[in-house]
C-alpha cells in the first residue's frame, strides 16, 4: 500500500505512520483512514511549515521529511 496523503491548510501531507485503514461490511472495497491524535497532527503541521511528511512516534507527531 502506498503512503496516504491528507490535506491540511491546503497542503498535501504524507503520513508515514499514525494511521489505520478500516474496511468493514459494505465499505470493504473503499476503506477509510483513521488518524491517531488528529488535532496534534494539525498543530504540528502549522508549527513546522517546511515538512511534507509526518510520523507518529512515542505519542507525538514529528516531521520526518
Amino acid at each position: 500500500m502506498a503512503l496516504p496523503t491528507i490535506s491540511i491548510d491546503n497542503r498535501e501531507i504524507i503520513l508515514v505512520s499514525g494511521f489505520e485503514t478500516v474496511a468493514t461490511g459494505t465499505n470493504a472495497k473503499k476503506p477509510f483512514l483513521v488518524i491517531l491524535d488528529e488535532r496534534q497532527l494539525e498543530r504540528s503541521v502549522k508549527n513546522d511549515n517546511d515538512a511534507v511528511a509526518y510520523g507518529y512516534v512515542a505519542g507525538r507527531w514529528i516531521a520526518v521529511a
